[in-house]
């Protein structure tokens, strides 16, 4: 393993873009790094940063535009090794894959690149081989993707303290989220349309693990507006039999709370078979930012996690436990953000009592 001795500056800078070019982090032709970032990020000077992209550069992999900054131009073929420098390094590990940074992933993993790094942190973009974090000497990790149990017991074998962003994250400490705040707001959304009957409607793993999450808190919530709950997520297969039926009946919702945006092309396939307008007969709300991606008029209107404000909720719970291994994890709660309307929810027929 290489040291700082060993290592010139600009060398441990060249080694970082190259590992962060190679983990997926950035796209081609996307834009990079800037010069004046990387100087402030390693603490040197704008010549230093310099010389490390002008390397980069001689190799192929950026090209810089005057005017503009600098853009990605090629991808190495194989993963990089990381040359040790005297930074505390923290990991983020995804399940390996690409990914679209428009995506929620994808701004997931940037949010949290920028909050580690203004806490004065290296980010390393990890998949499956958790070798790399004891490579980097990393301080520590935070698991983004669910990724099973066996590779969870892998990462608490390595004796870095790591933690989870997902509540599907199980064996590690994790964040929280306020779902019961989260379930009165949808709830209370939807009675001001005056809306009486909601369902949640899913379908696939992802869908599964959102009711869980929001079912008991949604049922509350439904209860005290005096409205019916109906689930339609089957555990397994396609949810589009069980939601025409309900569509059919006489419990008919009049809004749906979409568990995912996976799960839009069965809702508005039935919806548009029955002849059922969202906007119009019936509100669609969405659990989940990628639904933002999704043409169409009306768009549809989502809820979701606070990005950012998770991103630095995770690296606080982090660095407490970095901090002191064996101290009890404190529970940090994350709020969900605020509902986006996009024309998909019926207007609003009750003037709110705030």
């Amino acid at each position: 393993m290489e040291t700082m001795e060993r290592v010139l500056k600009y060398q441990a800078i060249e080694s970082y873009m190259l590992q962060e070019l190679s983990c997926g982090r950035f796209a081609l032709n996307g834009r990079f790094f800037s010069e004046h970032d990387i100087a402030r990020q390693f603490e040197v000077t704008i010549l230093t940063a310099r010389k490390a992209f002008a390397r980069l550069e001689r190799q192929g992999y950026i090209v810089r535009q005057r005017g503009r900054g600098t853009f990605v131009k090629a991808l190495p073929e194989q993963p990089q090794r990381l040359k040790m420098i005297r930074r505390c390094i923290i990991g983020i590990v995804v399940d390996d894959g690409d990914f679209d940074n428009d995506l929620k992933l994808g701004r997931m993993i940037t949010a949290l690149h920028r909050t580690i790094e203004k806490a004065g942190y290296l980010s390393l973009l990890v998949g499956r081989d958790f070798k790399v974090l004891a490579e980097a000497d990393a301080s520590g990790v935070i698991v983004l993707d669910r990724i099973g149990e066996q590779r969870v017991r892998q990462l608490i074998c390595t004796g870095i303290p790591a933690v989870g962003m997902y509540p599907a994250c199980s064996g590690l400490p994790r964040l929280s989220f306020d779902f019961a705040e989260a379930a009165g707001r949808i709830v209370g959304r939807f009675a001001r349309s005056g809306v009486r009957r909601i369902a949640m409607v899913g379908e696939g793993e992802d869908a599964l693990a959102v009711r869980n999450l929001f079912e008991k808190e949604m049922a509350l919530a439904a209860k005290a507006h005096g409205m019916e709950l109906t689930i339609a997520v089957p555990p397994v297969g396609s949810v589009r039999d069980q939601f025409a039926d309900l569509i059919d009946s006489s419990y008919r919702p009049e809004a749906v709370f979409a568990m995912n945006c996976w799960s839009l092309d069965t809702i508005s396939g039935v919806l548009h078979e029955k002849g059922v307008q969202m906007g119009r007969d019936i509100s669609i709300l969405v659990n989940g930012s990628n639904a933002l991606l999704i043409p169409g008029s009306p768009g549809y209107s989502i809820i979701d996690l606070d990005i950012g404000l998770a991103a630095e909720n995770c690296v606080k719970l982090l660095q407490r436990l970095i901090s002191d291994p064996r101290a009890e994890v404190p529970c940090i709660v994350s709020p969900y953000g605020p509902i986006i309307e996009r024309g998909s929810l019926l207007p609003e027929s009750v003037v709110s009592e705030s």
